[in-house]
């Protein structure tokens, strides 16, 4: 699963897109035990950031429940103050496209590990239906801002969008 291994960084959608396309006809138990077995196998040296991602896109949450928090340090885009807005914080999901909103996170300490996203996603997840379908990343960008001012009034989006569109540019291959 490469975009397991992938830094925060270089995130790029496609991967995450891949990754959950190919766990998702699995079904829940399926794509879990998947994920256990890469988590059992991997490289220990490197963080696998890229599956707090993929398992924020894989699942959804029961209704009146939020997604876990994600305990890397302190992330360089604070959560919105009204979570329903980006309730995946800090994945968006703009058609079908998994957008990582912080760029970033400052260290402190140690990670929590992944296996705790996991068992909460087994306890409380629910598989998306279908597989992701993105559609055309044009004028993104738009529909981006509009969240962010409602999600964060009066801050300016400048940075984050930058953020977004090297992402786009990575899911392009542009970059």
């Amino acid at each position: 699963m490469k975009a397991a291994e992938t830094p925060i960084e270089a995130y790029d959608p496609a991967g995450v897109i891949e990754a959950v396309n190919e766990l998702q006809p699995a079904g829940k138990d399926g794509a879990l035990t998947a994920i256990e077995t890469y988590l059992k196998t991997r490289e220990p040296r490197q963080y696998p950031y890229g599956l707090l991602w993929i398992l924020r896109v894989l699942f959804d949450v029961p209704a009146g429940m939020a997604f876990p928090p994600v305990a890397l340090g302190t992330p360089a885009v604070p959560a919105p103050v009204k979570s329903d807005l980006i309730p995946r914080y800090p994945i968006l999901i703009l058609r079908d496209i998994p957008l990582l909103v912080s760029g970033g996170y400052f260290l402190r300490g140690l990670p929590e590990p992944v296996e705790a996203h996991v068992e909460f996603f087994r306890k409380n997840g629910v598989l998306r239906p279908q597989p992701l379908k993105p559609q055309s990343a044009a004028g993104i960008e738009n529909e981006f801002r509009a969240i962010w001012q409602q999600a964060y009034p009066g801050a300016d989006p400048s940075a984050p969008l930058g953020v977004i569109q090297a992402q786009i540019a990575r899911m392009s291959g542009a970059e």
